[in-house]
């Protein structure tokens, strides 16, 4: 429970209808991204990013980025998601002309591919300012794409990797890794209104009930959650039972520009 509530202190809203990140929380923010990013784990994107065949590193401070090149070949990349020690090292895409079907079944460079890429639909925001942005990708028998995010389900793997990393041409963002467990295959944006704080509540729920059921939830996470944090959903078909999707969730806990922000409709007093 320590680190769930050391993470509301760092992402929770301090007003009621507004979310802000005053002076010192955002040294603590910076201080995260010191330690969980800044610190191996750049050298570890930089040597991973290679296997892609994009360019010298996914990080957005060296001079030219994968996220660079595929941005100046595709204006749709607006981030790039990385998990370290995994094969999920790719930009993220969202599809200026809102056809959420595009990018499955076109990769990033907007080529014909039925592994298709990594994106979101046009209902969500591309600045991550969203309660819960969901990330779409399939699982591929090669293993590409978010092939990976089954490994989740099994615990161990689950215990060894806590991290998710989202750069942006003018910040970096780290996610703790919450859950993951299988859904059924409904879309998420779809069955939840995110932009009231009731509809937040009623996915938090889910996380809860259902990581508890046939998933993992990380030790310290079991509550805590609420309409006031950012959230990112990966999701991709799921290999344990067919049919459904694998999730997997992580919440927000460095925001190193400080720039994650959103205004929260309550809706009634309950929320």
């Amino acid at each position: 429970m320590f680190f769930m509530k050391k993470l509301m202190t760092q992402t929770n809203v301090r007003y009621k209808i507004r979310r802000y990140i005053d002076k010192t929380a955002v040294k603590g923010l910076l201080f995260l991204l010191i330690v969980f990013s800044l610190t191996g784990c750049s050298q570890k994107a930089g040597n991973a990013v290679g296997k892609t065949g994009y360019e010298s590193s996914t990080l957005p401070t060296d001079t030219e980025s994968g996220f660079d090149s595929v941005k100046r070949m595709n204006s749709d990349a607006f981030a790039w998601l990385y998990i370290p020690d995994t094969n999920i090292n790719y930009p993220i895409l969202q599809n200026a002309e809102g056809d959420d079907t595009f990018y499955q079944g076109h990769n990033e460079l907007k080529e014909p591919d039925a592994e298709g890429a990594i994106y979101i639909e046009a209902a969500n925001l591309n600045d991550m300012c969203d309660f819960n942005e969901v990330i779409h990708g399939a699982s591929p028998a090669d293993g590409n794409r978010f092939a990976e995010l089954n490994n989740f389900l099994d615990k161990a793997y689950f215990d060894e990797h806590q991290y998710a990393y989202v750069y942006m041409e003018d910040n970096s963002l780290t996610y703790y890794i919450i859950a993951a467990y299988t859904r059924d295959n409904t879309r998420l944006l779809e069955q939840y209104d995110f932009s009231y704080a009731s509809g937040c509540s009623e996915f938090i729920d889910e996380i809860y009930s259902k990581a508890g059921m046939n998933g993992i939830i990380r030790e310290g996470c079991e509550s805590g959650l609420s309409p006031e944090h950012f959230l990112i959903t990966l999701t991709t078909d799921s290999k344990v039972e067919p049919g459904k999707q694998t999730v997997v969730v992580g919440c927000l806990v460095g925001d190193a520009a400080g720039k994650i922000n959103r205004e929260i409709d309550y809706g009634n007093e309950e929320y």
